[in-house]
């Protein structure tokens, strides 16, 4: 075999350290070009996938003249329609199936140090065997998002929504739902990490079948994490990025009816009262990391 393709192959056979999803709809290219360049870290063999939703394929010569000015390693994929979020991330995870060792799905309002990406590879290399991996998820200001969660039951998310003249009810809901009983200081196993910055190990979400199909819009994270949850799902109190949470669903009444839309599909999946493994899950949290019963 000559030089030139033995250097072909390795080419073709090389694994990338990381694959990166963010869907996209209507989005700012101010937006997406802030995304791309905190994105790219040096010394990582790194992949970062568009899913488009929008209706027009406005987009594609835009990335593309990034791309041919910077050389970065960006696909993008026209979908054609408005997939939604969990759908829309599939086309990419399905895409590259053995390409990858692990593979984050993001939203594009998320900020990180350059070097957050090197960090999270690092400590998953050191961990091993993880579904999903999530770093501190805070507000811009510092404030913590408290990211992590129980696996919701219908009081979690109805009674938060519709009982907020109930302040104090749902204060102490949102105490154990939001594991404001720990401390947020240490790593911990987590049951629910938010869609919002989801770090997995690829082979893992591919046994998964990555996203479940059947949710449009919310809830299709919960699902996941508590698929991946086998493998064990981690919070990483040492890395810190942030999002531009702005709680759509709480804002416009189409956003909250898609949630509670959701909502309904979830727990008709995994049960509304009658959830042991639920209950297992959340209380065996609950004690590991200090709130008691």
């Amino acid at each position: 075999m000559g030089k030139e393709n033995r250097k072909q192959n390795k080419k073709e056979n090389e694994m990338y350290d990381l694959i990166t999803s963010v869907v996209l709809y209507d989005s700012n290219y101010s937006d997406i070009e802030k995304y791309i360049t905190q994105y790219f870290e040096k010394n990582v063999n790194q992949k970062l996938v568009f899913v488009d939703n929008s209706e027009e394929d406005k987009i594609r010569g835009y990335i593309n003249d990034i791309v041919g000015i910077n050389k970065y390693d960006i696909d993008y994929i026209f979908s054609g329609d408005n997939l939604g979020y969990g759908k829309g991330n599939n086309l990419a995870i399905n895409k590259y199936v053995g390409q990858g060792k692990y593979f984050l799905i993001s939203n594009l309002d998320i900020e990180f140090s350059i070097e957050s990406i090197k960090q999270l590879i690092e400590q998953a290399d050191m961990i091993g065997e993880f579904g999903v991996l999530m770093p501190k998820i805070s507000y811009r200001n510092g404030e913590n998002q408290y990211a992590c969660r129980l696996l919701p039951t219908p009081m979690n998310l109805f009674g938060r929504r519709f009982l907020k003249f109930m302040k104090n009810y749902v204060e102490k809901i949102d105490y154990f739902y939001e594991y404001k009983f720990s401390s947020y200081k240490n790593d911990m196993i987590v049951p629910y990490l938010s869609g919002c910055f989801m770090f997995t190990k690829y082979d893992n979400l591919i046994k998964e079948n990555g996203f479940d199909k059947r949710y449009f819009m919310y809830m299709e994270d919960v699902d996941l994490s508590r698929r991946m949850f086998k493998y064990t799902n981690r919070y990483i109190a040492n890395i810190e990025v942030f999002h531009d949470f702005k709680k759509e669903s709480h804002k416009s009444k189409k956003m909250t009816l898609a949630h509670m839309k959701s909502a309904v599909q979830y727990f008709n999946k995994w049960g509304w009262i009658f959830d042991k493994e639920r209950k297992k899950i959340n209380k065996e949290m609950v004690q590991k990391y200090g709130g008691g019963e």
